[in-house]
């Protein structure tokens, strides 16, 4: 299955949205989600891929009208959405541990945590949960600490 960012886009990444001296009561009202760098956008790509099985490739660029696209493939991968408790043990199982009630995961022994793991982003393949667009990324030490208050 061919995929081309949005033009002059290029997917999405975490970031901070804590107002300074705000005590947020959930996650989600910390963090959210932010348009990504070039970059950013291939680091999530090669990360995926090793978390996850080579099932993503970058193909090249193409020039649209509105701007600059990434052109990847993604394996197409046909079966049910997982369950929730599917998706969590599946994450457990690779070592990371769910941050409350948020569809996120992280794992401390490499600072790296996964965003956007809902069922949707889930394909269930042979009973095993299959990631197809979740959001890893690398995490600062001030990002670490926050995330650890869940």
């Amino acid at each position: 299955m061919l995929k081309i960012t949005y033009p002059g886009q290029f997917g999405l990444r975490m970031r901070f949205t804590l107002r300074p001296g705000v005590m947020p009561k959930r996650l989600a009202d910390a963090i959210g989600l932010m348009p990504a760098t070039p970059l950013e956008y291939l680091d999530r790509l090669t990360l995926h891929n090793e978390l996850f099985g080579r099932s993503m490739m970058f193909l090249g660029l193409v020039r649209q009208e509105k701007g600059w696209s990434f052109v990847t493939s993604q394996i197409f991968l046909r079966g049910e959405k997982p369950s929730i408790a599917q998706i969590a043990a599946f994450m457990a199982e690779n070592g990371f541990r769910k941050l409350g009630d948020e569809n996120a995961y992280f794992r401390e022994s490499d600072h790296l945590a996964v965003f956007d793991a809902h069922a949707r982003n889930f394909v269930l393949v042979d009973g095993i949960p299959v990631p197809f667009d979740v959001i890893p990324q690398y995490v600062s030490e001030r990002f670490e600490a926050l995330l650890g208050l869940w």
